[in-house]
């Protein structure tokens, strides 16, 4: 999976679910934010985190959010002008 690559899942939708019914559920939306996260270069420590079932819960869905801030707010291509000659 490249940088570029659009996310796996909706970041707002899933945060809603969360937030409304836990993790029971929806394990696959967030196996799929890991796979994304660690591919994008996120927190190895909070993807750790929030890809382990023996984690509690609120330590998981706080993981998340830093993940899902960290995912919204990094451009998924970095692009520059070349240089010209001065």
């Amino acid at each position: 999976m490249s940088s570029t690559e659009p996310l796996a899942v909706d970041l707002s939708t899933l945060a809603v679910d969360l937030a409304t019914g836990g993790l029971a559920g929806h394990e696959a939306d967030v196996h799929a934010l890991v796979r994304t996260a660690r591919a994008r270069g996120a927190s190895p420590v909070l993807v750790d985190i929030l890809a382990d079932r023996d984690q509690p819960e609120v330590a998981r869905l706080r993981a998340f959010g830093r993940i899902a801030a960290y995912l919204s707010f990094r451009p998924t291509a970095v692009t520059t002008a070349p240089r010209r000659a001065a």
